[in-house]
């Protein structure tokens, strides 16, 4: 959750990585199952270096902001090092985590304080798509407290980004985590109740001849939907200055497909409808971003990795938390595809922390784990061991299908 200047998440969550780092430092450059995020985060950083240090000297507005796009992926490195080194159970004793983003939009509503909408959809997202699977074990109180959330966003700000990504997060995760065909339909009594009043709700209105903005919570965002063809609206404008944009910052980046137009540079078209563009805001796309400010290498290096964290959640779907991985990330997509997602604080970090502990914890192979790892070291040293035993019935290997009951144990050296 950001405040002005100090972005606790941010502050917290690199400070967790530097006090545990003698944990996973001596893994972060051995650990195999992460070689491939390994050489993209790296490669983003480098590119995102010479990105900053070409919109200082070219005097772009806030260029230093470019750094985000080298130094968050080297975060999410270092903490899928970090979760791989630890026992599968322990995420479970941080499930507490996934009921603050509703708590942040309560307090949002009480205090009267701003929000940042697509942080708390993101937020909003990532929960959503843990609820799904908690749900299919029986527990749906998270679901039903994360959906409260996203129903009281909508009510505060008629914001269709957000409400798209916990809609896509939560469908993403039924689909990947069902159990049975049969059993994708079979919501709570609750959700279906809540479902049955929403139409009964909107069949009222309609009868009653009122306008869609006067429908409760939902009235604004119908209004905005309604209104998005029609260029000479707010909401309509947003979506065309947004393709605009898009359009403009590939142009450039075509100028300069290695090294990308620099960190900082602006994206100036002219006013789309009612409303202008702000030369420093960014194209409100972090796939066009990273194209855009890092050049085309490194923004195919990152869809990329994107790609693959997608195909390995989705092709271990049947792990008990793999589906939640999937929703998680298709959630951080959907909000990446239509602002900044990877690219600013405190929306940037959670979905780097998305992406690599998706393409970290499922997908891989955990055959041991801690104390139970194997490496070079020890396969060597099994190997000598091996070699010092005397030969027995079972041949080198010293292993017997048949042993005397009198017969004296071999106890290996230490």
């Amino acid at each position: 959750m950001g405040v002005s200047s100090v972005y606790l998440m941010d502050v917290l969550a690199a400070s967790a990585l530097l006090v545990t780092v003698h944990m996973w430092g001596p893994l972060a450059f051995s650990e195999s199952r992460l070689r491939w995020f390994r050489a993209v985060a790296v490669g983003l950083a480098a590119a995102s270096a010479q990105a900053v240090y070409r919109g200082i000297e070219a005097g772009y507005p806030d260029p230093l902001k470019g750094g985000i796009l080298g130094l968050y992926p080297l975060l999410g490195w270092f903490a899928a090092t970090w979760f791989l080194t630890r026992p599968v159970e322990e995420p479970r004793r941080w499930r507490w985590v996934l009921y603050v983003p509703t708590l942040g939009v309560l307090l949002a509503w009480v205090v009267h304080t701003p929000m940042i909408v697509a942080a708390s959809g993101l937020y909003l997202a990532i929960a959503a798509a843990f609820g799904v699977q908690m749900r299919y074990t029986g527990n749906s109180r998270l679901l039903l407290w994360t959906l409260t959330g996203a129903i009281l966003l909508t009510a505060l700000a008629s914001k269709r980004g957000p409400l798209l990504a916990v809609g896509a997060a939560i469908f993403a995760t039924a689909v990947a985590g069902r159990p049975s065909r049969r059993r994708v339909i079979r919501w709570p009594v609750i959700s279906w109740t809540l479902a049955t009043l929403g139409v009964l709700a909107l069949l009222s209105f309609s009868i009653s001849g009122r306008t869609l903005s006067d429908i409760p919570v939902a009235g604004g965002l119908m209004t905005r939907l309604l209104s998005s063809a029609d260029v000479y609206t707010e909401a309509g404008a947003n979506v065309g200055l947004r393709l605009e944009m898009w359009r403009e910052a590939l142009r450039l980046a075509w100028q300069e497909p290695l090294f990308g137009a620099g960190a900082g540079h602006p994206i100036e078209v002219d006013a789309f409808g009612p409303r202008a563009n702000s030369g420093n805001s960014g194209p409100h796309n972090s796939f066009v971003g990273y194209i855009f400010y890092l050049g085309w290498p490194a923004g195919l290096g990152f869809i990329l990795l994107v790609a693959a964290t997608l195909r390995r959640t989705w092709r271990a779907r049947h792990h008990p938390v793999a589906a939640s991985w999937f929703g998680a990330t298709v959630g951080v997509c959907v909000t990446a595809f239509t602002n900044v997602a990877f690219e600013t604080t405190f929306i940037g970090l959670p979905s780097w922390l998305v992406l690599s502990c998706a393409y970290a914890l499922v997908g891989v192979d955990r055959r041991d784990e801690g104390e139970n790892r194997t490496g070079p070291e020890d396969t060597e040293r099994r190997k000598r061991l091996i070699a010092r035993r005397p030969p027995g019935p079972g041949g080198a290997t010293g292993r017997s299908t048949a042993r005397s009951p009198d017969a004296p144990t071999s106890v290996l050296p230490a």
